[in-house]
């Protein structure tokens, strides 16, 4: 708990340093204050939003999503187990007890907003009630609590402010004004400019690192309310609640516009749900699908883009501390996942370098060819360095794409394969049924989940024609495949999720095929065409 807090102050320590430092060099640059007054601007108006975004928040989610806020009579005798944690909280730490609002969603997904401990509201869906008992709902309850008792609402206001703060300097100090004026200066503005910029980058990293750590501070304090075990369970159960519901336009907005402020990442979590079924007949599925957020080296990187820590680093933290509180913790057991895989961190790391170098290799290539013909002083040189880059990475598609024999598999097989890799594909075969589409309300969705025995997968077609051939194929092509009985192979990827590029799809209704390399070369040609085009123009 302390060392979160600290991660909390240092980051905020960070981003004040960064905006402190860009702005002195910027006044003593340009002895001037107009950044100074679009900064006290910026600070205005987000001042200004802070304090009505509660009240705007409320009206969004009555007229989109039905939320009914419920007096504190009707919570105690609907949701007595809610209804004592909120005022136990609210008691213990000397505020008035937060509004409760229910949404009418199968989604199970709670949330918390506001402005200050005071004046919070905790919003849960119908889905918490459904799909969690009651000990997982107080568990999820008392997050959303925690996120009130350490003043998420302004940290994160805070934070945010800064890193906009950062974009503020950098807009204003880049635009290059008419006029006179000493050459210099204006160098060194520009060159501040630049440097907020990157801070700005950096900024909104740090800044979902400060999200992260306060859904770990907020995971903390539910384990000190309640046991950790019925939190874990919560979010293994949320996945699946989420990737059972029906995918209403409804819902899909709710989802999105909490993404932020929601118990789980509901994008992470739909690719988790889709697996946890399989728990039923593989008590061990949940816990091995969780082996890639906690120890391969693509993990860490895909976590970066994240409001949330990747649900198996949560669920590893909580164990944590239910080991130290000497609590059981028997449902979701990672550790023992990670003996039966025979985990080798070592080579997982060798694995990604040698992954990243696939990527950078074609980078690296351009470069050094663009810079040659830079140093020749010769402009058509210097654009070989576009079909030189392109060159490298098709010399890559048989990496990227294996076109070895493709090895039948099951879902729960590939989510628990720990050495996944979002970057070359793993040749496989499912058999199994397609139960829909993945935007399951939109009539040109191209891409699938198909089910087999053990699980549930998403199923990524990409068309030799690009976009229209995606709408195409959506459009006319895959609706007869649904729910028909049949097989798929294709390219296993571990992303935020797992998922499968097809190659072809066989089911009763005929077949599918799909040439995503061929559609990565006829990029490439068209690349190279157009380099040629304006290499003729500019010799």
């Amino acid at each position: 708990m302390a060392k979160l807090y600290f991660a909390s102050l240092v980051t905020l320590s960070l981003l004040t340093a960064m905006v402190a430092g860009v702005v002195i060099a910027a006044l003593v640059a340009m002895g001037s204050l107009d950044v100074g007054m679009a900064l006290l601007m910026v600070l205005a108006i987000n001042t200004l939003i802070f304090f009505i975004s509660p009240w705007l928040t409320d009206l969004m989610l009555k007229w989109v999503n039905q939320v009914a806020f419920i007096d504190d009579k009707m919570l105690a005798a609907r949701y007595p187990h809610i209804h004592a944690i909120i005022h136990d909280v609210a008691r213990e730490y000397g505020f008035t007890a937060p509004s409760v609002g229910i949404i009418p969603d199968r989604n199970p997904t709670a949330f918390t907003y506001g402005l200050f401990r005071s004046n919070a509201r905790i919003i849960l869906t119908d889905g918490i009630f459904e799909f969690l008992n009651e000990e997982e709902a107080r568990a999820v309850t008392a997050h959303e609590l925690g996120h009130i008792v350490n003043r998420d609402f302004l940290v994160m206001t805070v934070a945010g402010t800064l890193v906009q703060m950062l974009y503020v300097i950098y807009s204003s100090l880049t635009r290059r004004p008419s006029g006179g004026g000493n050459s210099k200066s204006k160098n060194n503005l520009f060159i501040v400019g630049i440097v907020a910029y990157v801070m700005y980058l950096l900024g909104t990293y740090i800044l979902l690192y400060l999200s992260r750590t306060r859904e770990y501070l907020a995971d903390s304090f539910s384990a000190e309310r309640v046991e950790a075990r019925h939190l874990a369970n919560a979010l293994v159960k949320i996945a699946y609640g989420i990737a059972e519901a029906a995918d209403t336009e409804q819902s899909r907005e709710l989802l999105a516009s909490t993404r932020h402020m929601g118990s789980v990442d509901f994008k992470g979590a739909r690719h988790l749900g889709l697996v946890v079924e399989a728990s039923k007949t593989h008590p061990e599925a949940t816990a091995n699908a969780m082996l890639f957020d906690i120890y391969n080296p693509w993990a860490k990187l895909i976590e970066l883009s994240s409001t949330h820590p990747l649900t198996g680093k949560r669920i590893q933290a909580l164990a944590t501390i239910a080991n130290h509180k000497r609590q059981a913790f028997p449902d979701i057991d990672v550790e023992a996942a990670a003996k039966r895989a025979n985990v080798n961190p070592s080579a997982l790391w060798t694995k990604f370098w040698r992954e990243v170098g696939v990527l950078v290799l074609p980078v690296v290539v351009a470069a050094i060819v663009g810079l040659w013909g830079l140093a020749s002083e010769t402009p058509a040189l210097a654009l070989l360095a576009v079909p030189a880059g392109i060159f490298a990475w098709l010399a890559f598609i048989p990496i990227i794409y294996p076109s070895s024999a493709p090895a039948n598999e099951t879902v729960v097989d590939l989510m628990g394969d720990v050495a996944a890799s979002p970057v070359i594909g793993r040749p496989v075969r499912l058999e199994g049924e397609v139960i829909g589409r993945v935007d399951a309300g939109s009539v040109f969705g191209e891409d699938t989940v198909f089910a087999d025995p053990s699980g549930r997968i998403n199923v990524d077609f990409r068309s030799l024609l690009g976009p229209l051939g995606d709408l195409w194929t959506g459009w006319r092509r895959i609706k007869p495949h649904i729910n028909q009985k049949g097989s798929v192979t294709g390219w296993f990827r571990r992303g935020m999720g797992g998922f499968v590029i097809m190659k072809e799809l066989d089911t009763t209704a005929g077949r599918v095929r799909a040439y995503p390399y061929f559609a990565g070369i006829g990029t490439a040609v068209f690349v190279l065409l157009l380099v040629g085009v304006i290499a003729l123009f500019t010799t």
